[in-house]
This record gives C-alpha cells, structure tokens and sequence, in this order.
C-alpha cells in the first residue's frame, strides 16, 4: 500500500483501470472517514449513523466505478459529490 501513497488519485483510478485491483482497497479506506464527515451531518430516520456510513461507502465505489478525467474535475470533489449524494438520497428514501 505504500507504493500508492506517492500517487495522485487519477493516476490510481488510471491503474486501477489496468488491473491493478488493490486499488479499490486503498482508495476506500483513503476516504472512509470523508464518508463518516458526510454521515454524520445527516439523519436518517428510523435508521442509525452506520447506515448512512454504509450508503456513503456505496457512494465512494460508485465514483471509483464512474469517474472520469477527460471531466476536468478532481476525483477528490467527485468522490465527495457522489457520497454526498448517494447520503442524501437514503435520507429521502427513508422520509417517505
């Protein structure tokens, strides 16, 4: 793992696109506690922190999954954009 710490998080996604699947690892325990940042701005109701934990965890591999460089835009405001999102939409699921 420390051979990615010197990496920039699109040149990990580009490798991650090549193969190199540990990757995915690094990436989510790299921003775990941005997810935890997220879930615990939010409530959701009837539910506990952990699930909105696990929802921005969802949110996080879904911006792994799509982000796209050719976009312009960093994978750190991506992946915040995507967690937050993803949060936001259980939250209103859970209101209905």
């Amino acid at each position: 793992m420390k051979k990615y710490e010197q990496m920039t998080d699109e040149q990990l996604i580009q490798n991650l696109r090549q193969g190199d699947s540990n990757i995915i690892d690094y990436l989510m325990d790299k921003y775990k506690n941005t997810v935890r940042k997220e879930a615990n701005a939010m409530y959701l109701l009837g539910g506990e922190n952990d699930d909105l934990i696990q929802e921005g965890m969802i949110g996080l591999f879904k911006a792994i999954r799509d982000y796209q460089k050719e976009k312009d835009a960093s994978f750190f405001h991506f992946a915040d954009l995507c967690i937050t999102r993803q949060i936001y939409h259980a939250v209103e699921a859970s209101q209905r």
